[in-house]
């Protein structure tokens, strides 16, 4: 309602600008700063409260919407300014700084921000953020990649990409890039080469594939991929003939629901003993998905239950009473989800196992019983919903989740039941690979499997310099939508 509201009255508040500037004493300059108002009237300060809670203060901050969509320079900074005291987890805790000081809107919000809390709010181009998580299209050369043990190694490849068709598999390690080795490239070089950010780049990468003793070249040009966001769906029988459901699932976008309810139907039908959820590159997504992930696994038991409760800030005590997400029978396009009704699910998890991938472990956990085998998740009971201004969508915490049991708060990550290293020498959804095979001897006989740790990279001379990192921000974070 705030949206059209705001739409409605664009022409107005751009019309009368002049007149508003004057009224509170502006003006005189070609970009001049717009004072706002808490009052509802559009401009200039009231006595009442600051963002500290502390009354008696003058405040210039008003409402978001009075500024939506004018794209000047100082209207978008006053726009970020209001929209973060109104939606913010964290607006009392604000500290203000000079908007004059940053020269972008997004500069201006990322300084607001209370990183003592918060380090995951971002800011990203609309298009982007729209084209990845409604039909999973991102630039790039169709891998993911991780450091480990200061080797740059391939965690996994999204069919037909460019590394894809290159016969880049999972363990590939990276040692050169542009004829240099990977060590010698400075870090900031490292990420454009190996993340572009348009199709324009090209990269020539050394590359030794799993079990070589050689390293090759290969050359690849960024594109746009497609993500495939369940890798795998198979049925694998072990040893003992015990049935596991295996779903490899990387990625909580609108995508992502068909063959996930598709996946889980056919498991339904055909029988298993166990499944396990691969989440270990899951960085999280739209809530609704891990929503229909976890009332698909646990079935009629937790039927109309909470699954998340969002929390809001307490200006928004509405917001937070409407903001439940139930466990259903139905997906959002209307599917009947298929009712596994499982005692207890297998999920696979890393310290990129983050947001609505997170939900998926603590909503199921008072209904059935999850059991962890990986490493620690990443931390990330938040969330937000986009807001967009002047082609810049906007992500500002603005809730955090409980289950039905209440828990949540889960900032240090959920530690595993059964901890074990990443294994990159063995392919995903093979016994021989030492998450499933824990997940394996769990299901034969209630018993953790080896943990097979290797260290963390050190703090020698070449770990800080080969990157590790997730290139877009907003690939690890939970949307409302």
């Amino acid at each position: 309602m705030l949206k059209n509201f705001a739409v409605a009255r664009n022409s107005i508040v751009t019309a009368g600008l002049s007149l508003m500037l004057i009224s509170c004493g502006g003006g005189g300059s070609s970009e001049p700063s717009i004072n706002l108002c808490g009052n509802g009237k559009g401009v200039c300060a009231v006595t009442g409260s600051d963002n500290s809670g502390n009354n008696g203060s003058t405040s210039t901050i008003g409402l978001p919407e009075t500024y939506a969509n004018i794209c000047t320079a100082s209207a978008e900074k006053s726009w970020v300014r209001a929209h973060l005291h109104d939606v913010y987890l964290w607006y009392k805790q604000i500290v203000d700084v000079p908007a004059a000081n940053y020269a972008t809107p997004e500069g201006y919000f990322d300084a607001l921000l209370v990183k003592a809390n918060d380090r995951f709010s971002f800011t990203a181009d609309k298009d982007e953020i729209d084209g990845y998580f409604e039909a999973g299209e991102d630039v790039g050369f169709g891998y993911k990649l991780v450091n480990q043990n200061n080797r740059l190694r391939v965690t996994f490849v999204q069919p037909n990409s460019p590394a894809d068709q290159q016969r880049i598999k999972r363990g590939a390690e990276i040692v050169g890039l542009n004829g240099v080795p990977i060590e010698q490239v400075s870090y900031d070089n490292q990420i454009e080469s190996l993340y572009p950010s348009s199709s324009q780049i090209s990269t020539r990468f050394e590359v030794k594939d799993v079990g070589s003793n050689t390293t090759r070249i290969v050359q690849m040009q960024a594109t746009t991929v497609t993500t495939k966001p369940v890798l795998q769906n198979k049925i694998i029988t072990t040893a003992t003939n015990r049935r596991l459901g295996y779903i490899v699932f990387t990625d909580h976008i609108a995508t992502a629901s068909d063959p996930l309810i598709t996946s889980l139907r056919e498991f339904k039908q055909q029988g298993i003993d166990d499944l396990v959820l691969d989440l270990r590159y899951n960085g999280g997504g739209y809530i609704y998905i891990a929503n229909e992930v976890a009332s698909m696994i646990a079935g009629s038991k937790a039927q109309g239950r909470v699954f998340e409760q969002l929390q809001y800030n307490d200006k928004h005590a509405d917001w937070t009473a409407e903001s439940k997400f139930l466990f259903t029978n139905k997906s959002r396009s209307g599917q009947d989800l298929p009712q596994l009704n499982l005692p207890r699910v297998f999920v696979l998890t890393s310290a990129r196992t983050c947001s609505a991938s997170e939900s998926i472990i603590n909503g199921l956990s008072p209904f059935v019983q999850v059991i962890t085998i990986g490493g620690n998740t990443c931390g990330k009971p938040y969330g937000f919903s986009q807001k967009d201004n002047c082609g810049i969508a906007y992500f500002a915490i603005e809730f955090d989740g409980v289950n039905d049991a209440g828990k949540g708060g889960y900032v240090n990550g959920f530690a595993p039941t059964c901890p074990a290293s990443d294994d990159l020498e063995n392919e995903l959804g093979s016994l021989s690979e030492r998450l499933l095979a824990n997940a394996a001897s769990y299901s034969k006989n209630g018993v953790c499997g080896a943990t097979g740790y290797m260290p963390p990279p050190t703090t020698g001379s070449n770990a800080s310099q080969i990157a590790d990192r997730e290139p877009h921000d907003w690939r690890n974070n939970k949307f409302k939508k």
